[in-house]
């Protein structure tokens, strides 16, 4: 039966995994909350008055003192307490109430209550907690203890039993601190998920229930009480001080009764601190059904050691009576119920979530191929918003340049940007060729002709040949030489020749080319004689003229 109950317990706790796990990713921590009497709490709520708990009448209690007493609501939190008008003494405290939220191991919700109680003497006459006396005052009076605290469950469990074995305190213990001290008290009840699987939840992860009771010195880090395995992700804590000097706690515990009995231990040393301690009573009930504490019982006694006080004993106490409570008004299932029909109808791949209890809420597994935003053009609602492959583009490019394409139901449709058409006259590259206008229709009918530049080549001259023919001469003799001219003669060249040029035979022939004839030529010494008079007629003229001046210039 235990094999099958670990195995049971197991796959349930593999559900809620995968409920947290939300598309294969962890469960996000949860964040620790401080409650109204600064109590730290994970993973667990705190009922509320009027909605998930009730009652907590203030009655008379054991001790059939004449005392006044009160309880009421503040908040979410009880506060109780009764007083001794004529000594002055008190006893009070509150109390919380808290639902965990893995409340699903054996179809069970799990609660845990916490009682913060303080027995006060009124220091001012003397009074000091009641503590152990010698032989003679055990005898004469009957010592009761500094702090009573006792639970009773209503019909026997019929509303619910106490898990004694893990309340806190669950046994009995004695303590010497060095007159103060921090007490470190915690429940945890919840799945353990400090080893994690896979994206599914399937592997390699235990998933064990684990509950918890621990009761420390915080001072010297020595656990008075330890039982169990802390889970961090679910519990209640509480750290506070204590300034007895010694002490010693009686525990009696049972499944519908259990009671605390606070004894200050004979040291010889005082008693004028106020006794405080926690208690933390774990609540085992049927899911979704009504827990029913019939009685909160609190008290405390006290001495006055002065020889003429005639009555040196007071005992005070109060009740707290039918405290009813269930789980959260928002809790919608437990494990193991049957999801339903409403629960995930979602759209798209959605469609095919798993419903599961997790935390008390129908929570949907969803399949890995959800997308937080439609990212894929596969014709299909990949995002469950209703819609299919909405606004989804990508870029694309053409010849011509960028531009952006769009998924029609599954489909990536064409490139917007511009596409390669045929080339027109129109002063625009029609098809992104990187030439305008390089078509054959945009250019004339005779194609361009290139010419490459030639040097031109001077045609010869034609000269004539003229022939000169020397003759014997007799001193000085002109030979005329001519040319056949259709315009005029050619020039006549005066040619002297020497007396030892005298040719006896046939004279020989010289070929002289002559150029055609350009107009009128002078010789140069002919130029420069007509130079040379004309500078001299002007010098002449200018001195006549300035000699002339100078003569009229003396006359006058």
């Amino acid at each position: 039966m235990r094999r099958i109950d670990l195995i049971i317990g197991v796959i349930l706790t593999l559900f809620v995994f995968k409920a947290y796990a939300q598309q294969g990713m962890p469960p996000e921590p949860i964040e620790s909350q401080i409650s109204e009497t600064d109590t730290s709490f994970v993973g667990a709520q705190v009922l509320q008055n009027g909605l998930e708990i009730d009652g907590g009448y203030a009655n008379y209690g054991v001790y059939n003192d004449d005392t006044s007493i009160y309880g009421f609501w503040q908040g979410d939190t009880l506060f109780f307490g009764t007083e001794n008008e004529g000594t002055g003494n008190t006893v009070d405290g509150v109390a919380e109430f808290y639902w965990f939220e893995s409340s699903i191991p054996k179809s069970s919700d799990f609660y845990v209550m916490v009682l913060k109680v303080k027995s006060s003497p009124n220091t001012i006459d003397d009074w000091q907690l009641a503590q152990e006396d010698n032989w003679l005052g055990e005898f004469l009076y009957d010592i009761q203890p500094a702090q009573f605290v006792q639970v009773l469950m209503k019909d026997t469990g019929g509303g619910g039993a106490i898990r004694w074995d893990w309340s806190v305190p669950f046994q009995n213990y004695k303590w010497e601190p060095l007159k103060t001290i921090n007490i470190q008290q915690q429940y945890s009840a919840g799945y353990d998920t400090s080893i994690s699987g896979d994206v599914s939840g399937n592997a390699g992860w235990k998933g064990e229930f684990k509950e918890s009771g621990v009761l420390a010195d915080a001072t010297t880090g020595v656990d008075i009480q330890s039982k169990g395995y802390v889970n961090e992700s679910y519990k209640v804590s509480s750290q506070y001080s204590v300034t007895l000097y010694r002490w010693e706690m009686v525990v009696l515990g049972g499944a519908d009764n259990m009671a605390w009995n606070l004894l200050i231990t004979k040291d010889g040393s005082t008693a004028n601190d106020s006794a405080y301690h926690e208690y933390f009573i774990v609540v085992q009930a049927p899911q979704g059904e009504f827990v029913h504490m019939e009685e909160i019982q609190i008290a405390a006694s006290f001495r006055n050691p002065n020889a003429l006080w005639f009555d040196g004993w007071d005992h005070i106490s109060m009740n707290l009576e039918d405290v009813i409570w269930g789980p959260p008004i928002g809790i919608e299932c437990y494990d193991g119920n049957q999801p339903p029909e409403e629960v995930c109808v979602l759209d798209g791949v959605c469609s095919a979530a798993l419903p599961v209890c997790a935390k008390g809420k129908w929570e949907c597994v969803l399949p890995d191929s959800v997308e937080e935003v439609e990212l894929t053009c596969d014709g299909i609602d990949n995002d469950c918003d209703g819609l299919v492959d909405e606004n989804l583009a990508q870029d694309c490019s053409t010849a011509c340049g960028k531009g952006m394409s769009y998924c029609v139901m599954g489909v990536w449709d064409e490139c917007d940007a511009q596409k390669p058409a045929k080339e027109e006259c129109n002063n625009f590259d029609d098809d992104c060729d990187g030439l305008i206008d390089n078509s054959p229709d945009c250019y004339p009918v005779i194609p361009d002709i290139w010419y490459e530049e030639e040097e031109e080549e001077e045609e010869p001259i034609e000269l004539e040949e003229v022939v000169i023919v020397p003759e014997e001469s007799k001193g000085d003799e002109v030979v005329q030489l001519q040319a056949d001219d259709p315009v005029k003669a050619a020039d006549v060249i005066q040619v002297d020749v020497p007396e030892f040029s005298k040719v006896e035979e046939q004279p020989e022939q010289f070929l002289i080319e002559v150029s055609e004839p350009s107009g009128c030529h002078t010789s140069g010494q002919g130029n420069t004689f007509l130079g040379v008079l004309i500078m001299l007629i002007l010098t002449y003229f200018i001195g006549y003229i300035l000699g002339r001046h100078e003569r009229k210039s003396k006359k006058d």
